[in-house]
């Protein structure tokens, strides 16, 4: 859309020019009008004969425009002016659209780190901890509350890789949309 901006301002330019130029059109027209009245005449011969005319008109001319002190500098430097903000308008549409991309692709880059993280560490400490706790319970170290309050733990860190899983799909889906690639 930007770009077409840039190319109907373009056209402006080269109107305007054409606009301050020397013009010539030449012009012809032929017309025929016939006139009556219901009234009748003496003819040449004496007779009565209805009263009417026969009438050919042709016109031919010529328009010749010259612009003397008129080039329309003020039309041109005004569509200049448009042309170099529509051209402004695609490189800051491209500088945003470069920027959406770069963000896309570090967002998904941390996700899929956070992701990694938890799958690596966080949930297999988690998952040894609650066993360690539910040993000691059943060795009788331990009380319910203590199992209870360990799992959870071990629930809050699976609800926040959950989080991170749909954070991670969603940075995908936003790198995806600012390429363009459709679903």
């Amino acid at each position: 859309q930007a770009r077409a901006h840039v190319e109907r301002a373009a056209a402006r330019i080269d109107a305007a020019q054409r606009e301050g130029r020397f013009d010539l059109s030449l012009f012809a027209s032929y017309t025929r009008m016939t006139s009556a009245f219901p009234q009748l005449g003496y003819g040449t011969a004496g007779t009565l004969e209805p009263v009417m005319g026969r009438f050919n008109y042709v016109m031919g001319g010529a328009n010749i425009t010259l612009p003397w002190r008129n080039r329309n500098q003020g039309m041109i430097a005004a569509a200049r002016a448009e042309q170099q903000g529509a051209a402004a308008t695609v490189t800051a549409v491209q500088l945003r659209a470069y920027a959406e991309i770069a963000s896309a692709r570090a967002a998904l880059k941390a996700a899929q780190q956070a992701v990694a993280l938890y799958d690596s560490s966080v949930r297999p400490q988690a998952r040894a901890n609650l066993d360690v706790v539910r040993q000691t319970y059943d060795l009788g170290r331990a009380t319910i509350f203590d199992v209870v309050a360990e799992q959870r733990r071990f629930i809050d860190v699976e609800r926040t890789y959950t989080d991170t899983l749909r954070e991670a799909f969603d940075a995908r889906a936003a790198l995806d949309s600012a390429l363009g690639v459709r679903p």
